[in-house]
């Protein structure tokens, strides 16, 4: 997660959420709005939730969203404590720190940021703590009898991919209102005209930039990495059957249809196993009174690096440069530019001693490192299988559960 980026996301997602949680808290604050066995929810760590939710770019519908995950945490913790089971007040810390890493933020900083849109600090805590909470009882209930045979390492290994954990996605979205103001009047039917139009990851910023109401608008309608099962299960089913590159079907969504960009799937830890390779091409246009013009012409003649070498011809050969390069070996300057383009998209902002440099991201790719040693693979699979183990006995404490509304 980008820090900027960020807190900048934060800031537009409180804005937009805060009228309708004041509306809320003309009711008492405090009163119950769910009992799970003995143990209340009140509407205030609801809208506390709803908010903080919003404000790490939850998807879905966040009032069924965040109700559920105090559900779960209810019944998580109680768990817990029938077993004996404390964090200290220095794993809860631990953990907020860790959490906060994820935006390159400090626990302090972290809980400044989301202060300042409504979001008590107490609320991140709670968050941190029950899901440390549980992963500490499954590792100390299942742990123990969770073997891996070398047997199943081996076949891991010659599949080319061990489980890393629980599958996630990464995702731009499009958000369009069902109350009326977009075009036409019909968010079904703009969803699917863009879905049949847009061709490509920047046709689809570029419309999430004009018709998204979600605060990732401004960021060309992405979202970070998220657990697939975050999203609704129908909403989870079709991305799995998608290809990576391509616009899922318009989902319903209270108050908003929904489309997604597909931009990669995988498992937990998976990044960490890849790195990189960027392929980008320079053209230095001469700084003088035909450099607007001539940016414009390229700005027009090209949409692909394959393009620029006709649009290059006639030029001295320096002029047009085109490498591959690991991520790590790019250029400061230029890799901060990089890394906000898509594929085939320009910046001018750039200059190389009296020229203009039109700057274009040809691709991204993948690049395979060393291939996990057999203890990583090891540890793979009993992670995933924990996290099976976690769902089962998640699902077993619902079952048995007294939930109501008061």
């Amino acid at each position: 997660m980008r820090q900027l980026g960020f807190i900048k996301t934060w800031a537009v997602s409180g804005i937009m959420l805060m009228a309708s949680v004041l509306a809320a808290q003309t009711q008492d604050l405090f009163e119950p709005v769910m009992t799970v066995n003995d143990r209340v929810i009140t509407r205030y760590e609801y809208n506390q939730r709803v908010l903080f939710l919003q404000l790490l770019n939850q998807p879905g519908d966040l009032t069924e969203v965040g109700m559920q995950g105090l559900i779960d945490e209810r019944l998580q913790i109680e768990a817990a404590e029938a077993v004996g089971l404390e964090l200290t007040p220095e794993q809860i810390a631990a953990g907020m720190t860790t959490f906060a890493a994820q935006a390159n933020l400090s626990a302090e900083e972290f809980i400044t940021a989301i202060g300042q849109a409504g979001v008590e600090a107490q609320t991140f805590r709670d968050f941190v703590e029950a899901g440390q909470t549980w992963r500490e009882l499954i590792r100390a209930k299942y742990g123990p009898q969770t073997r891996i045979t070398e047997a199943e390492i081996d076949r891991a290994i010659a599949a080319g991919l061990a489980p890393g954990g629980p599958v996630r996605v990464l995702l731009s979205e499009i958000v369009l209102p069902t109350n009326g103001g977009v075009e036409g009047g019909d968010a079904m039917a703009l969803a699917r005209r863009l879905q049949a139009e847009i061709k490509t990851e920047t046709g689809f910023g570029n419309a999430a930039r004009r018709y998204s109401i979600g605060p990732t608008a401004l960021t060309n309608g992405r979202l970070d990495w998220q657990p697939i099962a975050a999203l609704p299960a129908s909403t989870g089913a079709s991305l799995r059957a998608m290809k990576v590159g391509t616009i899922s079907e318009p989902f319903a969504a209270p108050g908003a249809v929904v489309l997604y960009f597909l931009r990669g799937i995988g498992q937990e830890g998976e990044e960490a196993a890849t790195t990189k390779s960027v392929d980008f091409a320079q053209f230095l246009v001469p700084q003088d009174g035909n450099t607007a013009s001539e940016l414009a012409r390229l700005r027009a003649d090209v949409d692909t690096c394959d393009s620029l070498y006709a649009a290059a011809r006639g030029f001295p050969e320096d002029r047009l440069t085109r490498q591959t390069l690991s991520e790590g070996q790019v250029p400061g300057d230029i890799g901060k530019v990089l890394a906000t383009l898509d594929a085939n998209e320009v910046d001018t902002s750039l200059t190389r001693g009296g020229f203009q440099v039109f700057l274009m991201l040809c691709s991204r790719t993948p690049t395979s490192e060393v291939p996990p040693s057999r203890e990583e693979v090891r540890t793979r699979l009993v992670n995933a299988r924990l996290v099976g183990q976690a769902e089962l006995f998640l699902s077993e404490l619902r079952a048995e559960a007294i939930i109501r509304t008061p």
